[in-house]
């Protein structure tokens, strides 16, 4: 069954990678100088058996906003399983947050954007959750977030944004409020259809990414809302 799963996702991520629209064409990634931070970080957080090597839906958005920031920027993946093992996204938070902090500690004037799909978005959710792991300079420094199918959607936030019927949350929501501190920063995107963060049932488990929702953030425009979003936090 759970390489029939596998299989699943991986031909509707494909279908919908096929059916992307167009992104400013992504050239050499800029970066700082050797031993300089660069002005802007770009975080990733990539969802369920999505490769290391980048988030299909992710990474694209990612490098469209550093080339537009008009910075030295870097985008970079974070390092965690992204698998259906339960500890899988306790290692991103774990890893997250000490990104962050060390981030903000080396380069204590860099901004920070995190992007984060699915799984990613459970790790960017329950990282900021935490507040007390963060440091308060690591905290501050985040200027935009933009998630997309959170597990955690709570449809009764402010900050969300998509089609999906506010009266639904995702399959383990975080309790209203958990983000209070970061709203002004964040969009949660979450689409009709989409079963891991609009009604999906949460012992179905890995199934609800299967929901065609799921993969409509590839082709509804959301990211370009993201992009422009994030612009505006930047500016």
């Amino acid at each position: 069954m759970r390489g029939r799963s596998r299989i699943l996702l991986s031909a509707a991520v494909t279908a919908a990678a096929m059916a992307l629209p167009a992104l400013p064409a992504a050239t050499a990634e800029p970066t700082a100088n050797a031993g300089e931070c660069a002005q802007l970080r770009v975080v990733t957080v990539r969802g369920t058996l999505e490769p290391q090597s980048g988030s299909l839906l992710l990474t694209p958005l990612g490098k469209r906003i550093a080339q537009e920031s008009g910075r030295t920027a870097t985008v970079a993946e974070l390092e965690y399983p992204a698998s259906m093992n339960p500890d899988s996204s306790v290692r991103g938070v774990e890893n997250l947050t000490a990104l962050l902090n060390d981030t903000a500690a080396a380069c204590p004037e860099q901004q920070l954007v995190l992007l984060g799909y699915s799984q990613g978005a459970r790790v960017i959710g329950n990282t900021l959750a935490d507040r007390a792991a963060l440091t308060d300079r690591a905290a501050a420094r985040i200027d935009a977030v933009a998630l997309f199918g959170s597990p955690l959607h709570n449809g009764a936030e402010p900050y969300n944004r998509g089609t999906a019927d506010p009266a639904l949350s995702g399959t383990g929501p975080l309790p209203t409020g958990a983000l209070a501190e970061f709203a002004d920063r964040l969009h949660d995107y979450c689409s009709s259809g989409d079963r891991v963060c609009a009604g999906g049932d949460p012992a179905a488990g890995f199934g609800n990414a299967l929901s065609y929702g799921h993969f409509l953030y590839f082709v509804n425009g959301n990211r370009d809302e993201a992009a422009a979003f994030v612009a505006e936090q930047l500016r």
